[in-house]
């Protein structure tokens, strides 16, 4: 609003100085046009009384007076001269001559009425004039205004509206830029504050919990050679393999992915995987299945974490969705994961494998996220295939 006053405000004084210029100069012209007629006319008189040798008298003057239409009269040569006459001398005669006259006076009103007419009808065309700009101009960057106070007082989730033409259509769409820029800045360092928090309490677990766990796998493991026929054994042996993976997780958030590289058979680290979930799988009702052979180049170890955080999701996935089974595909260089769940919304898939993305009230939204870091630090790529009609697949690319 105050943009669009002051462009009203300067447009109409512009307006009005103008206006009054324009007067002030057909006053002026005005004025020196009788002048010099009036000149024309005190020569004509003088010369006209000099060369008939007439008496200067009252009843010449009012001949004179009623012959040029103009006040005529004889004054002394150091008389001081009256506003609004000219003088001609003629013979030793001084005749001055009125050019101020009723037709002066008409031409001076009229000209009056001219340019206030002028100025009232200028007025009204300026202000439309000026109010037509403000609503392309004025009114979109007062828009623009209040949506970059928006985002300077931290509102990053409202978009700003694209509106106007040219630049102005080009600067909102630079202010919607940047503010895109500014939210994802945001949502980083946010990430980046809750990992650095979750890094520095998954080292202290897992520094906790890795010794005590370490006394417990021996322990098991003297029991099973002792033991040989108890398979309760092996089974404890295995969720505990599990829980090292797990603590070895919480490692890689505090200290930074790293791989080994080997040729590893995908087919086998694959069976080992399935094998650690298969009781959570039957628990559920899921089937686990294991299709083709390939090699690759990977750790064997981040290998097992990448397929237990994508076999588990897919579990999950397929037991709130109404599925029935989870499928890993392996070829060289290549590891699938696919489930016949619900699939991934398009929120979800937007946001696809950050940090604390989950659509599940008891997920941390971390499993995805440390999968793809998982391929990530081998080198390869993660990504996402939809499946017709529902489920989703996750594919893993290695060298090979």
């Amino acid at each position: 609003m105050r943009l669009r006053t002051r462009l009203l405000g300067a447009f109409l004084s512009v307006h009005c100085v103008l206006a009054v210029a324009a007067g002030l100069v057909a006053w002026r012209l005005l004025d020196d046009g009788l002048r010099r007629e009036a000149e024309q006319r005190a020569e004509a008189v003088a010369t006209v009384l000099a060369g008939g040798g007439f008496t200067p008298n009252e009843a010449v003057l009012t001949r004179m007076r009623a012959l040029v239409g103009a006040e005529v009269r004889f004054v002394a040569p150091d008389a001081p001269r009256t506003p609004g006459t000219v003088r001609a001398v003629e013979g030793g005669r001084v005749v001055e001559v009125s050019y101020r006259t009723a037709a002066y006076d008409a031409a001076r009103t009229h000209l009056l009425i001219a340019v206030s007419a002028l100025t009232g009808i200028g007025l009204f065309i300026v202000a439309a004039v000026t109010l037509a700009v403000a609503a392309t101009v004025a009114r979109p960057l007062e828009q623009l205004a209040r949506a970059a106070r928006r985002i300077g007082a931290g509102d990053l989730l409202t978009p700003v509206s694209q509106i106007g033409r040219g630049e102005v259509a080009v600067l909102a769409a630079d202010l919607e830029g940047m503010r895109v820029r500014l939210a994802d800045l945001e949502r980083r360092t946010r990430e980046a504050e809750h990992l650095a928090v979750l890094g520095t309490f998954s080292a202290t677990v897992a520094h906790e919990v890795r010794n005590p766990l370490s006394a417990v796998r021996l322990t098991i493991q003297m029991l099973a050679r002792r033991m040989p026929e108890e398979g309760q054994l092996t089974v404890l042996a295995q969720e505990l393999e599990r829980l090292d993976l797990i603590v070895d997780e919480l490692l890689s958030y505090a200290r930074g992915m790293t791989v080994t590289l080997q040729s590893v058979d995908l087919a086998v680290e694959s069976a080992a995987a399935l094998a650690l979930l298969r009781r959570q799988a039957d628990h559920a009702g899921v089937e686990l299945r294991l299709a083709g052979t390939g090699q690759a180049q990977a750790d064997p170890r981040r290998l097992r974490q990448l397929l237990l955080n994508l076999v588990l999701n897919g579990i999950q996935a397929v037991q709130s969705g109404g599925g029935s089974a989870v499928v890993v595909t392996v070829a060289d260089g290549c590891l699938e994961v696919a489930d016949d769940g619900p699939g991934l919304t398009r929120d979800l898939l937007a946001r696809l494998a950050q940090p604390f993305a989950t659509t599940r009230t008891d997920g941390t939204g971390l499993g995805l996220h440390l999968a793809r870091a998982i391929v990530e630090a081998h080198g390869g790529s993660f990504s996402h295939q939809s499946v017709n009609p529902n489920g989703a697949c996750f594919v893993c690319r290695f060298q090979t």
